[in-house]
């Protein structure tokens, strides 16, 4: 039987790596809308089995870890999906004019 602190560790190594991983990627060259809310939601799902897995101790209750992990997984997709499909300031066009002027006191 493998040190359960080591799988914490390990646990915990992954999820910074992932973490440093998505801060690179979007950093310097931002990864562009569509293609970034996908991949900051696959991040956040594996993030979650990580935790589900190592921190909860479900990899020995593997029917648990697959219905919060379905659940998970439900959550971000609806998130990201409205995301998709609704627009947001920052995405609508003309959204810095709008900001501007909304800041500025125009529309009083």
């Amino acid at each position: 039987m493998a040190d359960p602190r080591f799988s914490l560790i390990f646990a915990w190594v992954q999820l910074m790596a992932l973490s440093v991983l998505l801060a690179l990627a979007g950093g310097g060259a931002s990864l562009p809308g569509s293609v970034g809310i996908v991949v900051i939601a696959a991040v956040a799902a594996i993030k979650a089995r990580i935790v589900l897995r190592s921190y909860l101790g479900l990899s020995r209750a593997p029917g648990a870890l697959a219905g919060f992990f379905a659940a998970v997984v439900t959550v971000l997709a609806v998130v990201a999906i409205s995301f998709l499909i609704f627009p947001t300031p920052a995405r609508m066009s003309g959204a810095p004019a709008a900001f501007a002027q909304t800041f500025a006191g125009g529309n009083e």
